[in-house]
């Protein structure tokens, strides 16, 4: 029923243009040639995809609409001016070339309700909300680095969807360049634009023969994905379980992947009828972990990946997966420089065919629900369906008085992951 009513729906989705966006002014010679470092070009080479759901604060203001549409139009391309690389084309896996080719814009009409949407599970809007067939593909090096659409629903309400190349951003990156498009078309102030202002990092240049290893490509495998809501009440609870245990100091991360990854193992291997070993890999953002910090606008892939490994079942506990996730989140802070070797080495050198992986990545306390382009903030921001199963992304619920987890399983492990004791115990019915 729920997918046929989304068929009807995209059935019924009218184009209104598609333009390329170009940067209001031409990018200087000196910065023509925009080099990745190594922890961008050994990202995913995906794009990564967000969309965030606008109610509408005026019924019946046609006009409003249009103008919001142009007004978009215009601040972005303003704005490209200081995101320039993401008006670029990719020359080599090794850096852009910042030729001002632009970005794509579409605009469409869809006749339903914004409510329609926002009422349904988790990954049935994507074929209505996004553009077609971006959400986690490959982009090629004629494509724009950078795709947006924005959705005109029957009621008022819209939606922008932004897939933008995850080898130039990280969720840190994305949360920037949205909040600087926000603040340039909500105020044009002058001293918020240069409070939101990237920062570029200036890295060597590589040659494509020192790349020795295949460029990583998502590959789609068949899985459904949930939203599970744990809220902050539930989540002290679970601290202090954490502490009864032992573990003194766990952080709401540690705690809450620590169950996670504790459940959906239990999960898969009742499903398997034996235990395999598992590893769980965390992504974080090394902005605040260097020293000296970085600022908060650094753009690109400032991150690193951290394993939690269980080889027996009997490590398959709560207190245990805590310490595991601690000691490696900790090993990551106060580090001197970013130096992506070591830890690609790592990657490199794990025993993958060994182990069953899960995926974790927080996006918590990121300002994605601060995004407010002067109609107020987004009622719901979230990403397009999971590329890959066994995955948790970590977002803030829209009042902050929770996390949200998008939890993506295989069929038959989500129905047990769902009704598992421990998950019913901190979370709250939707």
């Amino acid at each position: 029923m729920i997918r046929t009513l989304f068929r009807s729906a995209a059935r019924q989705l009218r184009v209104v243009s598609t333009q390329t966006i170009k940067p209001a002014s031409p990018t200087p010679s000196r910065l023509k040639h925009y080099n990745l470092s190594l922890m961008d070009i050994y990202s995913p080479c995906a794009y990564m995809p967000f969309v965030l759901y606008y109610p509408n604060h005026a019924p019946n203001n046609a006009q409003g609409v249009a103008d919001k549409s142009r007004r978009l139009k215009r601040t972005l391309s303003e704005i490209l001016v200081r995101y320039y690389p993401l008006a670029g084309r990719w020359n080599s896996r090794t850096y852009v070339e910042c030729n001002d080719e632009g970005v794509e814009f579409q605009e469409v009409d869809v006749e339903c309700g914004l409510s329609e949407i926002l009422e349904k599970p988790e990954g049935e809007a994507a074929g209505v909300v996004f553009p077609a067939g971006l959400v986690w593909a490959n982009p090629n090096n004629s494509s724009s680095l950078l795709v947006v659409q924005l959705t005109n629903f029957e009621c008022g309400g819209m939606s922008i969807a932004v897939c933008l190349s995850h080898k130039l951003a990280d969720v840190t990156s994305f949360s920037t360049f949205m909040n600087s498009w926000a603040a340039k078309m909500r105020t044009n102030a002058s001293s918020e634009d240069v409070l939101l202002s990237p920062h570029f990092m200036s890295f060597p240049s590589i040659d494509d023969a020192a790349i020795t290893a295949p460029e990583y490509q998502f590959t789609k495998t068949p899985s459904i994905r949930k939203k599970l809501v744990f809220p902050n009440s539930k989540i002290a609870h679970l601290k202090e379980t954490v502490k009864e245990l032992g573990v003194q100091d766990a952080s709401r991360y540690e705690a809450l992947t620590a169950l996670l990854y504790k459940c959906g193992t239990s999960v898969t291997t009742a499903n398997s009828g034996f235990f395999s070993p598992t590893a769980m890999l965390h992504a974080v953002s090394m902005r605040p972990r260097v020293l000296p910090p970085l600022p908060k606008t650094t753009m690109g892939n400032i991150t690193s990946i951290f394993m939690t490994p269980t080889r027996n079942e009997s490590e398959n506990n709560l207190k245990t997966l805590v310490e595991k996730i601690k000691k490696g989140n900790t090993a990551l802070r106060g580090v001197k420089k970013l130096d992506a070797s070591e830890y690609l080495s790592m990657l490199q050198e794990f025993p993958y065919d060994e182990y069953k992986f899960f995926f974790c990545s927080s996006l918590c306390g990121m300002p994605l629900y601060k995004v407010d382009f002067g109609w107020g903030y987004p009622s719901r921001v979230t990403l397009g369906d999971s590329p890959t199963s066994n995955g948790f992304i970590l977002m803030d619920t829209p009042n902050g008085d929770g996390v949200e987890a998008l939890v993506s399983f295989e069929e038959q492990s989500m129905a047990a992951f769902e009704q598992d004791k421990e998950i019913l115990a901190f979370t709250t019915s939707q």
